[in-house]
Formats: structure tokens, sequence, C-alpha cells
């Protein structure tokens, strides 16, 4: 009741699109003619916007970025940040042009789930080498893999820290299910829940593992309720393990 209560004060909002243009016509009269492209990304554009859960993605396009830029866009996220906005992504032309292969996996899922807001659509169509996803996928399981190891041993006692760990560590695996996914050929949906679903069943996961994640990420499930949290643990951590080794294995 009482969280519920903060997140009205807030004015936070239940659907996302009520915000999209008032948020775009203020960035826009801000930074005039330097900004080129703002565009909805993750949960709000997929349709896995979860009410006081998701935070609103955006993207700022610019031709060229500096500082005042910056200074410009600080000013008023402190406001869009009470209403549930991530501080945006800030990318530049020069970004699309030399940094897909250094960065293959958020401009897949730029390119493959996103809303523009205003201005032109300059994701659509973007060429991801799947050589450079392939090695950043892996990297990026190998790094989740060591700090999920560090992190649950920084956890203590705490069941509820325990826990929200567990749904930040997930949180960042989506995208490199989604990344998997591609690599063997597959075209996964951009919603979370199919993604989950499918690669449970392509690469062999236990059942109900990762729904069960993600299900505890969106407030569904406690999975102390269900689970025995240090035997879970001990397979979401062997799960990343496996998933890191089949990554690698796609190299051959």
């Amino acid at each position: 009741m009482l969280e519920q209560l903060m997140l009205k004060i807030r004015n936070v909002p239940q659907n996302p699109e009520t915000v999209f243009d008032p948020f775009a016509q203020e960035m826009a009269k801000l930074l005039g003619e330097d900004l080129e492209t703002i565009a909805c990304y993750g949960s709000a554009a997929s349709g896995d916007y979860v009410y006081g859960r998701s935070d609103i993605n955006m993207v700022l396009l610019f031709k060229t970025v500096s500082v005042p830029h910056l200074k410009v866009i600080s000013v008023p996220m402190e406001k869009w940040a009470t209403r549930g906005f991530a501080a945006p992504l800030i990318l530049t032309r020069k970004d699309l042009e030399r940094a897909l292969d250094a960065l293959p996996l958020l401009f897949m899922e730029l390119r493959d789930n996103h809303r523009v807001i205003h201005g032109p659509d300059p994701f659509q169509g973007l060429t991801i080498e799947k050589a450079h996803l392939r090695l950043q996928v892996e990297q990026m399981l190998r790094s989740k893999l060591t700090e999920a190891r560090t992190e649950f041993i920084a956890s203590g006692e705490s069941l509820s820290t325990f826990e929200n760990m567990l749904a930040k560590s997930f949180n960042s695996l989506i995208p490199l299910l989604r990344g998997m996914l591609v690599l063997t050929g597959a075209t996964p949906s951009i919603r979370k829940d199919l993604v989950v679903a499918s690669a449970e069943e392509r690469f062999r996961l236990e059942p109900g593992l990762l729904t069960d994640c993600l299900r505890h990420k969106m407030g569904l499930l406690r999975i102390s309720d269900k689970h025995n949290l240090l035997k879970f643990y001990e397979k979401y951590l062997g799960t990343i393990e496996h998933l890191a080794d089949l990554a690698d294995g796609l190299a051959t």
C-alpha cells in the first residue's frame, strides 16, 4: 500500500507511452538541432514494463555531443528520474559508424527493440557481425560468472540482500540470452518471457530455473518461497557457466 502511494506521489506512469512525447518535446526544445533522434528501448518498448519496477529507458542520438549538452540534460533528468526514467543513453553518429564491432550486444538490442519518438530512425537495419557478437557474449558471460561468485560472498547472511543480488544479476542476462539465440540461428522475441523460454529449451537448461528468476525480478515470485536459496544459486551459477562454455564452442 505504501509503495503504491509513493509511486502515485512521484507520478510514475502506469503506461510509459503516456510520457514518451512530453519527455521528447522537452529534450528537443532544450537541445535543438544538435539532437537528431530520441527513441525508447528496453522494457517500455517491448511491452515488458512493470509498473513500479521497470525503468523507462531512452536513447538520445546527437551529431556530436559535448559536456554542455550533458549539463543541459542533467537538470530536467532529476524530474524525469523521479517519474521512473533511467539516465538516457547518449550516442553520436560516430558511435553508429565505429562502435558496432565493440558493442554488438547493445546495438543489436537497439536495432531489435526500439521505438522512435523524435527524428529519423538510425537503428533499423544495423548490421551486427556474428563473430563480434559471439566474442562479447562469451566475455560478458564469463564476467557475470566471476562477479556472481564474488557477490555471493559479499551478500552475507541477509536473505533480502541475496535475493536482490539475484534479481540484479539476472537483469543483465536477458540480452546475453538473446545474443546466444541469434548465434545459434534463432530469431528471438523481444519479450523477456519468450526469450527465457526459448533459451531454456534450445540450450537444454533446467526447466523453469531462469523463468523463476524472471518472475522474481518482476515481483511475481519470491525465490525463497519456492526454492532453497543456496541450491538455487548453485544451479544459477551452473547455468551461466554452461552458457559461457556453449558460447566458447560456437567459435569452432
